[in-house]
């Protein structure tokens, strides 16, 4: 069996098929990546942290009462808002359950609150 660049055997109808020469590929050379951002690549200047990462330092002081009586008491309410409506669900909730129990189930004509309608047929040797 010989093996040939130029030609090849079809094994349909036995016919030369021409098939070009695969040129060689050249390696290519490894480079690596490089980033243009900033002054010299600089990502993080220890120097001059508030340009690099911004300024955390929103309100110029570290007191407690940082925001005014009214914006402290918008806050305030909404929390106690919060939790009047956890209590509201928390007890509202299982209201709703055992009134649908009780009311919703007849008027569904659930089986459990309409009991059997009819006898049971009996099966093989007239046994239920």
């Amino acid at each position: 069996m010989a093996f040939s660049l130029a030609a090849s055997t079809s094994t349909f109808a036995g016919a030369k098929v021409a098939v070009k020469p695969v040129a060689a590929r050249r390696a290519s050379r490894a480079t690596a990546a490089k980033a243009k951002y900033g002054d010299e690549s600089v990502y993080f200047d220890l120097g001059d942290v508030e340009s690099t990462t911004g300024a955390w330092d929103v309100y110029g002081e570290a007191s407690t009462a940082r925001y005014p009586g009214q914006q402290e008491a918008f806050f305030e309410k909404g929390l106690g808002r919060r939790e009047a409506m956890y209590s509201f669900l928390a007890l509202a909730g299982p209201a709703a359950c055992l009134v649908f129990g009780g009311k919703g189930a007849k008027d569904a004509k659930l089986p459990i609150t309409v009991g059997p309608q009819k006898e049971a047929p009996l099966g093989p040797r007239d046994k239920l």
